[in-house]
């Protein structure tokens, strides 16, 4: 679905993705994981469009996409989950999800899709009137989460769904990145929290000064002695 072959990116000239390669199969979780500064959210917004690709190539569904606009990639089937949430908290809790389903084609089928959100994200639905800057974290993380999915995407890509959560928060959120993945959404996501997120991952990428030092299944990465003293304290 997804392939990435020699990605360079940065910002301002400066290199801070260094030739990664990675690929997305169908209804798959691969997770990119790595410590701060290693390069995760520069791939991910390269690969979305936030910032341009210097060298190498990103195909979705045999589709090149440097060079297109977010906009242009979302109607492809790509879309984002943004580190911080990034929602418009004036605006309610349904604003904010039908501003994910805002192009001509999405729009045709906006309260369909609307009613499988509600089911995937029942506290959402109980909230759907509330102003969205006024809910708790994990709530506005689901806002988040839905408001992609309003995008009807073939591809969600997660930057640091977990950031500011609390631990039992994290847990529900895994547990509905499955299902989302179960509804037959692949899943490509960025974490610090290498540990859950390589628990539930169909294939991992470790990232380390923007190149990838390591790939394998999930659950077999985290059997792996370096990776549980570099990134676990194991």
């Amino acid at each position: 679905m997804l392939k990435v072959k020699n990605l360079h990116a940065g910002y301002n000239g400066n290199e801070i993705v260094h030739g990664v390669n990675l690929t997305v199969p169908e209804n798959q979780i691969v997770a990119i994981v790595g410590g701060n500064g290693a390069g995760k959210s520069t791939l991910i917004k390269a690969i979305t469009g936030l910032i341009p690709v210097m060298a190498g190539t990103v195909e979705f569904n045999d589709v090149d996409l440097p060079g297109q606009t977010p906009n242009r990639i979302m109607q492809k089937g790509i879309c984002l989950v943004p580190e911080g949430r990034q929602l418009f908290p004036a605006m309610s809790v349904e604003d904010n999800l039908d501003v994910g389903s805002s192009t001509k084609e999405n729009r045709k089928n906006r309260n369909e899709n609307k009613e499988e959100i509600f089911q995937i994200f029942p506290k959402l639905l109980e909230r759907r009137k509330q102003l969205a800057g006024t809910l708790s974290g994990g709530e506005q993380q689901m806002v988040a989460m839905a408001r992609a999915l309003m995008g009807n995407p073939s591809l969600l890509v997660m930057d640091e769904p977990s950031w500011g959560l609390a631990p039992i928060l994290v847990t529900e959120m895994f547990d509905t990145i499955l299902k989302v993945r179960d509804r037959g959404t692949s899943i490509l996501i960025v974490e610090q929290n290498v540990g859950k997120t390589l628990s539930i991952a169909d294939w991992g990428y470790v990232i380390e000064n923007g190149e990838v030092v390591m790939e394998n299944k999930g659950n077999i990465l985290l059997q792996d002695d370096g990776l549980k003293k570099a990134y676990l304290g194991i």
